[in-house]
This record gives structure tokens, sequence and C-alpha cells, in this order.
């Protein structure tokens, strides 16, 4: 089963059934339908167990942190670290956008096509930000911290689950251990479970990127994705100089080689680029960061539970590309004072939208057009295609630097000792046999073979004697 899911997420592997998907797509459009169908099929899969894991890492996070002693006065300051994090990614992002003017040069069919995608595209959902105000077929945000937490489990919205479950974790923590034992031990079987069910739907991730690029490619249209990629290019390369940053801090942090900490990240960097929901990497992210490069377990469940939640560094950077590639798109370049109130927009957005799940883009075209003047309007349906497009790799950068906040704040990382470990685990298995051990063993595997050559001969002939006789 590990050879099966190491072929299965292989990045080549992975890669390929996404130019397979979408040449699928652009073949036949007629099949977004069933795409949809089958990409909805697989989020609801995922999401059943993506959920009470995330919750039961966080619960086991402040266990583990409150028995190791942890000082709760470092989470403050990785918080504030993680805040400056998400401002700097949103001005790198809209400085990296403007140089290399996304967006900009399209000629007038090009601009025209962009119009016709807008047009055939449905219109988007109605925001509202509190349910007594909401109107008919209104999408109502609940409130960030929860009066009951079965409503917004039900909901989905994570935030207010994970202040809940972060209330009620601190509670238990500070209990003496014989007090909250049993209902440890009961909690722990479940959190096995939902990780042992996250990693059995994710063996099928290289039909789950088919899918979901057969039905992006099938609903906007080969010309719709010609027309993104200066947006795509910039974006793609905004992420993977994120990538490059954080691999080279924690080498600094454990003082190893780059392509150690590359390795040990690659599973959980493949399934975050390939998945469309983030928590569908967490078990791998938690593995690599604990296990193969030797923080504490309870520092990483912690953070890499709540850090892409409430820090989302991958929004903010999203926010701010996409800024700059709709104002290139309407002829309005921004100076350098335009892009430093989008990198604060930006990550001010991502910071305040974490309740609303799915209309992001919603909300910041409506930022957007209230800051800038940008008619967003027009273009919210092209947002909406962008932001499923780009969800893995947003996903990938609020994993890398929760990743990065570990790194900075934890005190027990013990590199070469880790990677050690990794290396011996994943070296092949030598087995090594003396001439007289060689012989032994043919001679024994012949005699097995005899046996049961015998006893089938056996079985034969008195079978063949009672029909017989």
């Amino acid at each position: 089963m590990k050879l099966l899911r190491d072929i299965l997420h292989q990045p080549a592997t992975l890669l390929g059934a996404v130019l397979l998907g979408a040449w699928v797509g652009m073949l036949w459009p007629q099949g977004a339908p069933l795409f949809a169908a089958l990409s909805t099929i697989y989020l609801s899969l995922i999401q059943v167990a993506a959920l009470p894991f995330l919750v039961l890492a966080v619960y086991f996070g402040l266990q583990r942190m409150a028995a190791a002693g942890e000082q709760w006065r470092r989470l403050g300051v990785l918080a504030l670290l993680g805040l400056l994090l998400m401002l700097l990614c949103a001005l790198g992002g809209a400085v990296l956008a403007s140089l290399g003017a996304a967006g900009a040069g399209l000629d007038a069919g090009q601009e025209a096509s962009l119009g016709r995608l807008a047009m055939r595209a449905e219109a988007p959902p109605v925001v509202s930000l509190h349910a007594g105000e909401a109107a008919a077929g209104a999408v109502a945000a609940p409130p960030l911290v929860p009066r009951n937490l079965y409503a917004v489990m039900a909901f989905g919205s994570a935030p207010s689950v994970l202040i809940g479950v972060l209330l009620f974790g601190a509670a238990v923590a500070v209990q003496r251990p014989e007090a909250s034992n049993q209902l440890s031990s009961i909690l722990e079987a479940v959190y096995r479970g939902m990780e042992l069910a996250i990693r059995s739907v994710n063996i099928g991730l290289p039909l789950t990127a088919f899918i979901l690029a057969a039905a992006a490619t099938s609903s906007a249209g080969g010309e719709s994705i010609g027309l993104l990629t200066g947006f795509l290019l910039t974006w793609y390369g905004s992420v993977l100089l994120c990538c490059a940053l954080v691999v080279g801090l924690l080498a600094w942090r454990l003082k190893t080689h780059p392509w150690q900490v590359l390795t040990a990240l690659r599973e959980p960097v493949t399934v975050c680029l390939f998945a469309p929901v983030g928590a569908a990497a967490l078990p791998e992210f938690i593995e690599a960061l604990s296990v193969r490069l030797g923080f504490s377990r309870g520092v990483v469940e912690l953070m890499a539970s709540i850090c892409p939640v409430f820090i989302k560094t991958g929004e903010a950077l999203f926010f701010a590309v996409l800024a700059v590639f709709v104002a290139n798109v309407y002829g309005q370049p921004p100076g350098m004072a335009d892009i430093l109130l989008i990198g604060f927009l930006a990550a001010w957005t991502a910071l305040w939208a974490i309740g609303v799940p799915g209309v992001k883009a919603v909300l910041w075209a409506g930022v957007l057009q209230a800051s800038l003047g940008l008619p967003l309007d027009a273009m919210l349906p092209v947002l909406l295609m962008l932001e499923v497009l780009c969800e893995g790799a947003r996903n990938l950068v609020s994993y890398l630097a929760a990743a990065a906040l570990i790194a900075l704040g934890s005190e027990a990382a013990l590199p070469q000792q880790a990677v050690a470990a990794s290396a011996a685990a994943a070296a092949p298995l030598l087995l090594v046999l003396g001439r007289r051990q060689a012989w032994l063993g043919a001679g024994l595997l012949a005699a097995a073979l005899l046996s049961v050559f015998g006893a089938g001969l056996g079985a034969g002939l008195r079978k063949m004697l009672m029909l017989t006789y």
C-alpha cells in the first residue's frame, strides 16, 4: 500500500493527471456537469474527515504543549510574527505582479474574449455578514466567536470551530492528567481513525487531480485559460519564491542542506498543491515537521492547524497579485502608493474574511471597488474562476508560513538525528546470506514446494478414487 501511494503521489504522476484532465475538459466541454458532480463528491468525502481531524489536532497540540511545559507567551509572539509575515507576503506579491505587468497589454480581441467569459458565467452569490439581515438566497456568515459549537460545525466555519476548541482544550489542559486520561484515550482513537481516513481518500489523488482539472477547463474553456496565463505565471512565480524562502529558512534553522528539507516536505507539498482542500495535507505536514525534521509534535500540531485558518498568508498573497492584475487589465497600473495600499488591504481582508467560506473573491472585489475605484463587478465571475484554479497553491503558502513560524518558535529541533532516522527508514533492505545458509534455504524451499505438490496429488487421487468406487 505504501509503495502504491508513493507511486501515485509522485509529482510527475500528478502533473500528468492534471494535464490529461485539462485536455479532456477542453475536448469535451459538455462533460462539465459530470466533472463538477464528481469533484463535489470528493470534496464532501475529504471534508467529512478533515474538520474532525483539524479539531482533534488542535486539542492534542494544546495537551502536548501543556505536558511539555511550553511557554504560552511564545504563541502570542508567533501570532504577531504571523501577521507581519502575512503583510510582507501581500506587499511582495503586489511588487512582483507590478514588475511582471500581469494583465497588461491585452489587445481588443483578448479583451472581448474576457468580456464574453464574464457574461456567460453565473452570477456570484450574495453575502450577508449578519444572519438577521440576510435576504433570500444570501450566504449568512456565522459570528467568529460561536454561541453554539454544533451549529458552526454544521456550517463548516473552521475559525469559529477552532475558537471553541481552543477554549475547551485550554480548560482540559489545566486539569490533572488522571482526570482527562480517559477522554484523551477516546479522542486519540478518533484522531488516528480520521488520519487513516484522510490518507485513504488521498490514495486516489491522481484521479481527483484529473477530475478537478477537467471540471475547470470544461467550464472555463481553453481560450479563457490562455487569457489568464499572465496572472497564473505571476501567481505561481510568487508561490515558488515563497517556497524557496521557507525552505531556506528551515535549512538555516535546522543547520542542514535545503535538499534534505525539500525531500522531507515533498509529500505534504505535493498533496497540498493537487488537493483543493488544505486540510487534506495536514497529516502529511504534521508527520514531516515532527517526525522527519524533529520539531516538537505539540507545537507542530497546534501551529500547523490554527495558522492556515487564522493567519491566511496565501489569501493575502492571492489578493495582492489579483488586485494588480485587475488594475492592469483596466489600464490603471498601480504606483508605489497604490502597491502599499493594496498590500495593507489584502492582509486586512484576508484576516477578516476567515468567517465567510467560498466568497473571498466577492469580498475582495468590494474592498477594491471602494478603495481604488476599480469596477470589478463585471469581472467577478473571472475572479471566482481564478479562486478555484489557485486554491491548492494558496493553501500551500499558508502551510509553509506555518512551517516558518514553527521553525522560528520551536526549540526542540533535532535536525541531524531526525534526518538520519528518516534516511535510515527510507534505505533499502539488504539481505546477505552465506553459502551454507543459501543451500539450506534452497533445500527448505524445495521441501516446502514438494510437500505442497504431494498434498495436491494425494487430494486429487482421493477424489478420483471416491468418484470411481
